[in-house]
């Protein structure tokens, strides 16, 4: 297993299980599966509701806290009462719970004294307050190290106006798709690791993405090295620095996403990959969320013209023109 120094000394596992969308009753098995085969990074959030089964399997498997890397999440959804409605969040100016309580229940479901990673899931428009609560915790010792999830450049600068701890790391949608070379970038440059998520599932589902596991370019460089797809695509993000937290409950499949450290892609194949970008986003588009940020920070120039930045679940043509095997 590779491992990714944080910011702060911290070692986080390169590659690791993510969580969100497995079924519950898969939960248990996989977690004590993907341990066996070497998984030491585990990755849940408040809003994915099985911090508690990740925890409860942990525990019933005899697995030592010291030797998993947990990360997860603060959602909004956890402050307030609300919900989803025509696939659209709505929630209500009723408070349903504190940033501290909403910290200290993951703390309850993960049955753990400390965590090692927490991140704001999203920059929302109390990502600030999230931020400084987060940090408190930080400073007593009791979470390891703190980060942000979907943060674009403004929301990360804006957060060095209230702290002085800068994110250990940034979780963001990366896959050939989308490749992020600009975002990755920033982040590098500043010492903040990159997680990739949303590279292989449809928008919030689990349907896979056909139109990356079957591409012809990508097929026709994991033919070369005797690999599958998604491990070509692993192996991409690898080597360009990401830590990657591919999901399933599959055996096959989780001895599969951990086995890319046996072959490196070349120059030229790494190239192919990323000339694949189509700049689109299938799940968390954060360029829309500007409420909360201060207004020095909205007049970012990424911000001039949000149409570069569609959703692709929207409209994406040059996804749309993605040819499949």
């Amino acid at each position: 297993m590779n491992y990714i120094t944080l910011n702060n000394g911290v070692q986080m596992p390169q590659a690791g299980l993510g969580t969100f969308l497995i079924p519950k009753e898969e939960i248990e098995r996989t977690v004590i599966t993907a341990y066996d085969m070497g998984y030491r990074l585990f990755d849940t959030a408040w809003r994915y509701y099985n911090e508690a089964d990740i925890a409860k399997a942990l525990k019933s498997h005899g697995v030592n806290r010291e030797d998993v890397f947990i990360t997860t999440k603060l959602n909004i959804d956890a402050l307030y009462f609300g919900g989803y409605k025509g696939g659209i969040k709505r929630l209500t100016n009723i408070p349903r719970r504190t940033i501290k309580g909403a910290i200290e229940e993951s703390f309850k479901n993960l049955q753990t004294e400390y965590i090692d990673l927490f991140l704001v899931h999203f920059p929302f428009s109390v990502f600030m307050d999230m931020w400084k609560a987060l940090e408190s915790f930080y400073k007593e010792g009791r979470i390891r190290a703190i980060g942000v999830s979907s943060f674009l450049p403004p929301h990360i600068e804006a957060l060095g106006d209230i702290s002085d701890v800068v994110p250990a790391v940034n979780q963001i949608e990366v896959s050939p798709l989308n490749t992020q070379e600009q975002l990755v970038k920033y982040c590098q440059d500043r010492g903040i690791a990159v997680t990739a998520m949303s590279t292989f599932s449809h928008f919030r589902s689990n349907e896979p993405r056909k139109e990356i596991i079957d591409h012809l370019v990508i097929r026709k460089i994991a033919e070369a090295h005797g690999k599958s797809t998604v491990q070509v695509v692993l192996r991409w993000m690898i080597q360009r620095g990401i830590i990657v937290i591919p999901k399933t409950w599959k055996e096959s499949r989780l001895r599969e996403n951990i086995s890319i450290y046996d072959f490196s892609l070349t120059g030229e194949e790494m190239q192919a990959i990323s000339a694949l970008d189509g700049g689109c986003f299938l799940n968390y588009n954060p360029y829309p969320a500007q409420r909360g940020l201060p207004a020095e920070y909205k007049r970012w120039e990424g911000f001039s013209d949000l149409s570069k930045y569609p959703d692709w679940y929207r409209d994406c043509p040059k996804w749309k023109r993605v040819l499949l095997g």
